[in-house]
Formats: C-alpha cells, sequence, structure tokens
C-alpha cells in the first residue's frame, strides 16, 4: 500500500471502506507542507478539504478579537481535522496553523462524497468520527465549568503527555514545543495563571523544562493536583 493509503486507512471513517476505494482517494489527495506558524485555514472559510498529518504538528483553535485564543487540540502524525467540511461544504468552524513543519495529505469534498454515496455503509464510520468530536468538546466544557485553573493546567500537561509523550527513565517528555502562552491558549486562562501554577508544580519536582519542552516526571502526583490545587 502506498504511503498515502496508509495515511487514509488511520482515519476512522475511511478505513471503512474497501481498499480499492481508498487507493482511488489516495491517488486523488494532494500533499501539501506548510511552515511553522503558517496557517492552513482559517475560521469562517469556506472548507472543502479533509487534512491527515504526515508529520509535524497542527493546533486547532478558535481565533479572539482580543487576541486569546483558545486551543482545542493539538494534533501529531496520524491525526486528522476539517472533516466537517467532508459532510457539509460550510465554514470552518474553527482555525489551524501548522506549529513546526507540517506534511499533510489533503482529501477533497467532491472525491470523497462521490466515493461515499457508492458505500452506506462507512456512513456509521462518519458518524461515530463526529460524535467522538463532539464529546471532546463536551469534555473541554465540562473541564471550563468545573475545574479550576490548576486542575486545567495538569489534566492538560497529562492529555499532551499521552498524545505526543516519549518514555524516559525520568519520566515523560512532551515531543511538543510548549510556550507558557500556548499551554493558557489550551486551557483558556492567562499566562499569568499558567505561570502560577506550573511554578508550583516545578517546586515540587512533578514537572521540569527541558528548554521548550516539559518533562512530567511524577504523573500520579499530577492527577492528583486535577483534585486539588493551590489557589
Amino acid at each position: 500500500m502506498t504511503r498515502a493509503g496508509d495515511l487514509l486507512r488511520r482515519v476512522p471513517f475511511l478505513a471503512a471502506l474497501t481498499l480499492t476505494d481508498r487507493r482511488a482517494l489516495a491517488a486523488a489527495a494532494n500533499h501539501r507542507r506548510f511552515g511553522r506558524g503558517e496557517a492552513i485555514f482559517h475560521k469562517d472559510e469556506r472548507g472543502e478539504s479533509l487534512f491527515i498529518i504526515e508529520e509535524g504538528s497542527v493546533r486547532i483553535f478558535l481565533p479572539s478579537p482580543q487576541g486569546a485564543d483558545l486551543t482545542l487540540a493539538v494534533l501529531g502524525a496520524g491525526d486528522f481535522f476539517g472533516e466537517m467540511a467532508l459532510l457539509d461544504g460550510g465554514p470552518r468552524s474553527a482555525s489551524a496553523t501548522a506549529l513546526r513543519e507540517t506534511a499533510t495529505l489533503a482529501l477533497g469534498r467532491a472525491d470523497f462524497t462521490a466515493v461515499l454515496q457508492s458505500r452506506p455503509q462507512s456512513a456509521m464510520a462518519v458518524l461515530a468520527a463526529v460524535a467522538q468530536r463532539l464529546r471532546e468538546a463536551d469534555e473541554m466544557a465540562g473541564d471550563l465549568a468545573f475545574l479550576d485553573v490548576g486542575g486545567r493546567v495538569a489534566k492538560k500537561l497529562l492529555e499532551l503527555a499521552a498524545a505526543h509523550g516519549v518514555r524516559r527513565p525520568e519520566g515523560t517528555l512532551l515531543e511538543l514545543p510548549l510556550t507558557q502562552e500556548g499551554l493558557a491558549n489550551m486551557v483558556g486562562v492567562t499566562r499569568e495563571s499558567v505561570n502560577r501554577h506550573l511554578s508550583t508544580l516545578r517546586r515540587l519536582g512533578v514537572i521540569a523544562r527541558e528548554g521548550r519542552r516539559f518533562l512530567i516526571r511524577d504523573a500520579e502526583a499530577l492527577r492528583r493536583y486535577i483534585g486539588y490545587s493551590p489557589k
């Protein structure tokens, strides 16, 4: 199977297609590269493509007129985004930016709908993928409503470790450059608030910094911090 075909197979609702259909889509897909900080698309733009990340990382976020963006997700190799555009062709519901040099595979809506119309069994897989994204949005809303700032910071670090972490003898290193401002955008608070809790976690030996990367030294202590954190 080609590299493009293998990438399509990682997307749940595309994996439900036959090998022949995936090969046809892979042949129609386009490889696109984005530099660090380059916009992939903007909120409210008309959407016509699904993107699958070959390498690199992408930030999905809601822009704010005041500049305090809310990061919805940080995605890495094998992840996909922009799937809503394949379903309705409507405007983008969020913005996407490459966090570093990123290679993607872009699949157009017209090619996808042509296959989907002939393969109704993949429709359930499409709905399942959309439902999962809705569950993630609901969980984020719950975190904003019920967790304090320290709890949100701790939970986000654990989530990033699960998705982008590399195990080391001394802990888990986040293979993702992350600034305090970037983390603040992920949890919906000010950089100053995040800095205060990060300082506490470093003082307790729960986390450390290696350049722009975080090292999770004690994941269990971080889990306890979700339930209780100093004000």
